[in-house]
């Protein structure tokens, strides 16, 4: 085939369809239609003369031919990646758009506010918010910016630790009255206890339950954080909890040593070091969460 006839753009749908293994999925990550992602496929195959994927009932899955070509597909958006990043750090003002990562408790409680008033100030610059864990690629520009909370960044990235938060057994006021409130772990035989889902039992907290005479007392599982705070504060039981997700519905019985803590952090493409827009975005991010109360009264030293 005569590469010169190739739509390149048509590498992009190649490469998402790729990674996430069905047209719907890719259609949202490009955000595009089920039927654009189709018909691009379908021109870049007929373009190449032979098939990349082969249809299933589970999915689209990579023929040979398409698992060699995913080689060098990676490789050319890796260097686009790379352009975009260089031009983005020198040609950047205070305007243009910021992509932003952040777990659901900080996107529903925290960054509203500070997001309102970063706009108010900075009305050309535009925040696309991206809300929850899972880890966007930041070198493949799937986010500029990530908020996580993690003891270990990944070394290639750029971060700066916001906090270290501890964690606590959190308990509405009604469970407390009708079952009475422990001091300790020890003290929790007799509770009634909130734990994790599959997704976060590698967190010390939920592994330290999983392991103790306690597991038999647990009355509910569940797989977000958020979710959790609102199974205690309706009274189904004690939660264990970062500190981030104290509220005046809930009383925190006391420091859960087994959770350790959670470093929060600020996560950027070393690329972008020089870009305006972004350093002024962090910057202000630093100081709104070293400004807010549940931040300041929680963090650990350190």
């Amino acid at each position: 085939m005569d590469l010169r006839a190739l739509n390149w753009d048509d590498l992009r749908f190649f490469l998402w369809v790729a990674r996430c293994g069905s047209l719907a999925q890719a259609a949202q990550k490009l955000q595009v239609t089920h039927s654009t992602v189709y018909r691009r496929i379908n021109s870049l195959e007929g373009a190449l003369g032979t098939k990349l994927f082969a249809r299933t009932p589970e999915g689209y899955r990579l023929t040979s031919l398409g698992h060699d070509m995913l080689l060098y597909a990676n490789k050319v958006s890796d260097r686009i990646d790379d352009l975009q990043r260089f031009l983005d750090s020198k040609t950047d003002h205070l305007k243009g758009v910021i992509s932003v990562t952040a777990p659901h408790n900080l996107a529903y409680r925290y960054l509203p506010g500070f997001l309102k008033d970063f706009g108010d100030r900075y009305p050309e610059i535009q925040i696309n918010l991206h809300v929850g864990n899972n880890d966007l690629n930041l070198s493949r520009r799937e986010a500029d910016l990530a908020i996580r909370a993690t003891s270990t960044p990944p070394e290639h990235l750029i971060g700066r630790k916001l906090c270290s938060l501890a964690w606590g057994a959190y308990a509405s006021s009604a469970y407390v009255e009708r079952f009475g409130q422990p001091g300790n772990e020890q003290q929790l035989q007799g509770h009634r206890l909130i734990s994790s889902g599959s997704d976060l039992l590698r967190l010390p907290a939920y592994e330290w339950l999983e392991n103790q005479e306690l597991a038999a007392a647990i009355v509910m599982r569940c797989n977000d954080l958020v979710a959790m705070a609102a199974m205690a504060q309706a009274g189904v039981g004690i939660a264990f909890l970062p500190d981030d997700q104290a509220k005046p519905e809930l009383q925190r019985l006391f420091t859960f040593t087994p959770g350790k803590h959670s470093d929060l952090w600020l996560l950027t493409h070393p690329d972008l070091r020089e870009s305006q827009r972004l350093t002024l975005f962090k910057a202000f991010l630093i100081e709104r969460f070293s400004q807010d109360e549940t931040f300041h009264r929680f963090s650990l030293p350190g």
